[in-house]
């Protein structure tokens, strides 16, 4: 039986690995925000597509090489980026773009003359009267 240890990662996967992470970082908030001003549970698919986004590349692992691949450390191969995308990944990829899918579709339009109010903040001072 042959153990294979996992192997440090390059400067280049380092690079692309910080930059998928903002990338799902920047999809989670930016839908929530979404979600939250037109109070559309759709834009939540986003949501948790970008939050698997994050989770599955902080949680990726380089294994060796000849190394027997099992069901979480076997990837989709992306062809002219030389990376493999691990299945948590896949799945936060398809969850956003199913979620922008299906909001884009099912999105109602707003009337001409009707405008969404804007979130306001009480003053603080409106909650120290007794």
């Amino acid at each position: 039986m042959m153990l294979a240890a996992a192997l440090p990662p390059t400067p280049g996967e380092v690079i692309l690995g910080i930059l998928g992470v903002l990338v799902g970082a920047l999809v989670a908030t930016t839908s929530t925000l979404i979600a939250r001003r037109t109070h559309n549970w759709l834009h939540h698919l986003g949501t948790a597509g970008g939050l698997l986004i994050v989770a599955g590349v902080v949680g990726q692992r380089t294994p060796a090489p000849g190394a027997t691949l099992g069901p979480w450390t076997a990837g989709i191969a992306v062809p002219g980026v030389g990376v493999h995308l691990d299945p948590v990944t896949t799945i936060g990829i398809i969850l956003a773009l199913l979620g922008l899918i299906l909001t884009l579709l099912f999105e109602r339009v707003p009337e001409a003359g009707v405008r969404s109010r804007p979130l306001v903040h009480r003053p603080m001072e409106d909650d120290d009267t007794v």
